[in-house]
């Protein structure tokens, strides 16, 4: 105790120090002395979390198609344990990364990797669908609390639904499902050509898309395959304007930018009446890549756009913007909700997540205000329940090429089955 007042003093007398400031220091300081010598306690606690570190495991994409996706999930993420001071339920959160990169053994590897050798406590990500799906069966087995903080896979939401894994995302079946119905009776589209990324992910998207699209479709599908690294040219040139109003398109990352500068460069998409389609392929990570070869009026569902007129939003857009320089994507507000989505059920069970079962249902219960709008989970499919917005294509003034919202669906929730 006298080591400590001795340092005080002498800090404060090089600092300088006037005498009624010497005065008052004096009384406090012997009150603190009387205070040591009665037993009690002077010092202050720990600054930090004295709970064990929150281990948390990211498996994203950080090389190949969609490491664009897998940096701003992962950015997003860190974003908001950065806000929540890195902490939660007296416990550090201490991340380890991890690369999906894009073949399921990949995305295996690194699972294995981070839960047998780094032991963690929660595993957080997945772009891709077969790989989120491919690894359904070790985290269930292994009781690893999950989140998918991208990947559709719809069976995630039905027959493979894990009591350990929720999605803070969206499923497969979700933007696209409103679209259907808004080609036909809003646009009046009645003719339509399909083309996606010939995966998993495109496959349910279309297939969710068809469901409400009265029209037909007249043309054969085009079906790129997924990382396509070679010429566009001959899937841009499978698409037939002269035959169809509109194309409903599925595609994100590398794959969406490459599409998109040749179908510019061959002027495909000009022609069209409609061009429309899941939000992702004219998401800002794209747009951001693309310039010129935006295709201006394009028309798509997703389940957040830039231009949300909410005060989370802005809060969220400004604060990411400042951190990156850049404005964010809906893949870094899915990081973002998945990071709160880990403090608010840490903070729930107060750290203690050796209970998974009450660890797990804490998750369940989270919900909030996000730049998204209403986030909540469905317990029927432990899959977030979305609003999904319509977009137009536009070049503004001043956020550049960026999508407006002209329409709303709120409480899109998976089907389950």
């Amino acid at each position: 105790m006298a080591e400590e007042l001795k340092t005080f003093l002498d800090r404060r007398l090089a600092e300088g120090m006037d005498r009624r400031d010497f005065l008052k220091l004096g009384a406090s300081t012997a009150g603190l002395a009387a205070l040591a010598a009665c037993g009690g306690a002077t010092t202050s606690g720990p600054s930090g979390p004295t709970g064990p570190d929150f281990k948390l495991g990211i498996v994203l994409p950080y090389s190949q198609v969609y490491a664009d996706l897998g940096n701003s999930i992962t950015n997003g993420m860190l974003l908001y344990f950065e806000q929540a001071g890195n902490q939660a339920g007296n416990r550090k959160i201490v991340v380890t990364k991890a690369d999906e990169q894009v073949a399921l053994a990949d995305a295996v590897a690194a699972t294995k990797k981070v839960v047998e050798q780094d032991g963690v406590d929660m595993v957080a990500g997945y772009v891709s669908s077969p790989n989120a799906n491919g690894n359904r069966n070790y985290l269930d087995s292994n009781k690893i609390p999950t989140l998918i903080a991208n990947a559709g896979v719809n069976a995630l939401s039905r027959a493979n639904k894990s009591a350990f894994i929720y999605r803070t995302s969206f499923s497969n079946w979700q933007p696209s499902h409103p679209m259907g119905s808004y080609l036909y009776d809003k646009l009046a589209v009645r003719t339509v050509q399909l083309v996606y990324a010939n995966y998993g992910a495109g496959i349910e998207s279309v297939g969710s898309f068809k469901e409400t699209f009265k029209g037909s479709f007249g043309s054969d599908d085009v079906k790129p395959p997924l990382n396509n690294t070679g010429d566009w040219t001959p899937f841009v040139q499978k698409i037939q304007p002269d035959k169809v109003d509109a194309v409903y398109v599925f595609m994100s990352g590398t794959d969406a930018i490459g599409f998109l500068k040749k179908a510019n460069e061959l002027g495909t998409l000009r022609k069209l009446k409609v061009v429309a389609g899941s939000g992702f392929f004219v998401e800002q990570d794209v747009l951001g890549a693309i310039g010129d070869a935006a295709p201006v009026g394009a028309v798509t569902g997703l389940h957040w756009a830039l231009t949300l007129d909410s005060k989370e939003n802005k809060d969220f857009v400004s604060r990411y913007q400042k951190k990156h320089g850049k404005p964010p994507d809906v893949f870094a507000v899915q990081g973002w909700d998945t990071g709160r989505v880990i403090v608010e059920a840490l903070n729930a069970v107060k750290g203690k997540t050796d209970n998974k079962d009450a660890f797990l249902k804490a998750i369940s219960q989270v919900s909030f205000k996000s730049p998204r709008g209403d986030f909540k989970f469905d317990p029927a499919t432990n899959n977030v329940i979305n609003t999904i917005y319509v977009r137009k294509l536009v070049k503004d003034p001043k956020l550049g090429y960026t999508n407006q919202v002209i329409d709303t669906v709120p409480g899109v929730a998976d089907p389950g089955k």
